[in-house]
């Protein structure tokens, strides 16, 4: 049997590592912003020190443009982020504007609708670069109908907004110079969000922790046993949207079980331990491209943060050892959210496989939850996660196989919704 395994941060996390986003804003916030208070477990806790810190920074933008002279026909701005920077971080911190940003969405965005969703790095990114480069989109975030931050109150959209302008402003207002310094500050963003991954992972360390955890996993969603752990007839491969473990993950499970099914393993999003080997990518963030690309000959610089762009710019292709997953007979997703962000990724191995033709099965690994009530929701998540997914992948197929393609897989039960352990 060809497996294809897709792994999500729902392994990770399954194994130990505290690589969710909430996670990693709860360190970094507490580091910037708070001076590493002690004992923090929920980003709850250092709400009164971030609600200052955002007073801090709109009464230092306030005080600054008051000291600038305009003229009435003139752009005369400033670079706020550097001036605030200077004024309040020694040298050599490595704030970004991104962490600004997300400081600000915590407190615009609508938690009413989604707990966190602030927390959404690919929807941030996206309505970031399109308010900054003044781009005709739909926002992927729910914004809030009112925010105050101090005396200040206006709606969660436009406060957002403003914040994005003076915070993205570099002192020149041409949106190849906006585009041009938000991507290489999200370059320094996610360096730091690897440093916070890689802190976590000792790959020497196999019998205990995290990759102990993650070589029990593995066995499990691969259907790993003894007698077929030396299969002739079949082969695994591994396409993982995590920073975490990378093919060298190979060299461990031959190691300690033996597994000679394991062909590839391929990050499709670059490793955090990118440093330590550098001859592997530096992790990425990303956005879909759907909606972006226009047909016409107009820039859109928004271009140059999708996802598909960014694995090309940072050479991701030149280390994986990959060059398709055509041939499978059996999908496995474990741990992803299926955020419409990746369905041009699904949308091709779809597309290899001849989905809708084929024998090939999709299997859908999901977090449970702990009690009935929490299970039950858990569950329907899933389901919809899937059927939006392969719903959107009947769109891109001819109007007679796409309408029902879902029916297709059920009556063919070709379609499993499977709670990991």
């Amino acid at each position: 049997m060809n497996q294809l395994i897709v792994l999500g941060n729902g392994f990770d996390i399954h194994c130990g590592l505290r690589s969710r986003y909430s996670d990693f804003f709860l360190d970094r916030f507490n580091t910037l912003f708070c001076r590493d208070k002690d004992n923090v477990n929920q980003i709850e806790e250092l709400e009164d020190s971030l609600a200052q810190e955002r007073c801090k920074i709109l009464s230092f933008i306030s005080d600054v443009r008051s000291q600038l002279n305009f003229s009435p026909n003139d752009n005369n701005d400033c670079d706020y982020f550097e001036h605030y920077k200077e004024k309040f971080f020694s040298a050599g911190n490595d704030i970004t504007r991104w962490d600004l940003f997300f400081l600000f969405a915590d407190a615009c965005v609508d938690r009413s609708i989604n707990k966190y969703e602030w927390q959404d790095v690919e929807s941030l990114i996206f309505d970031v670069i399109s308010i900054a480069l003044n781009a005709n989109s739909t926002y992927k975030m729910n914004y809030a109908e009112n925010v105050q931050i101090g005396l200040r109150e206006d709606e969660g959209i436009k406060f957002f907004s403003k914040i994005v302008y003076y915070l993205s402003y570099t002192g020149h207002n041409e949106p190849e110079d906006i585009a041009a310094e938000l991507l290489k500050e999200l370059k320094k963003f996610e360096h730091i969000f690897a440093v916070y991954i890689v802190n976590q992972i000792d790959l020497n360390q196999t019998r205990k922790g995290y990759v102990d955890n993650a070589i029990k996993l593995y066995k499990q969603i691969s259907k790993y046993n003894r007698s077929n752990k030396n299969s002739a007839s079949g082969k695994i491969d591994v396409l993982s949207f995590n920073y975490s473990l990378d093919d060298r993950f190979k060299d461990i499970l031959d190691k300690e079980i033996d597994d000679n099914r394991l062909n590839t393993w391929s990050n499709i999003h670059g490793i955090a331990h990118h440093e330590e080997t550098p001859y592997y990518p530096a992790p990425i963030f990303g956005i879909d491209s759907h909606g972006i690309l226009s047909k016409n000959s107009q820039s859109n610089f928004r271009i140059s943060f999708t996802k598909a762009y960014r694995v090309i710019e940072n050479e991701i292709n030149e280390m994986r050892s990959s060059s398709g997953y055509a041939g499978q007979d059996l999908i496995t997703i474990y741990g992803h959210s299926l955020g419409a962000a990746d369905y041009s990724y699904f949308e091709a191995i779809f597309d290899e496989n001849n989905l809708y033709h084929s024998d090939c099965k999709i299997e859908y690994y999901y977090y449970p939850g702990k009690n009935d009530q929490e299970k039950l929701i858990m569950r329907q998540q899933a389901i919809t996660r899937l059927y939006n997914l392969l719903t959107d992948y009947g769109n891109s197929l001819s109007e007679t196989h796409g309408y029902n393609i879902l029916n297709k897989l059920n009556l063919e039960n070709r379609l499993s919704v499977i709670p990991s352990e």
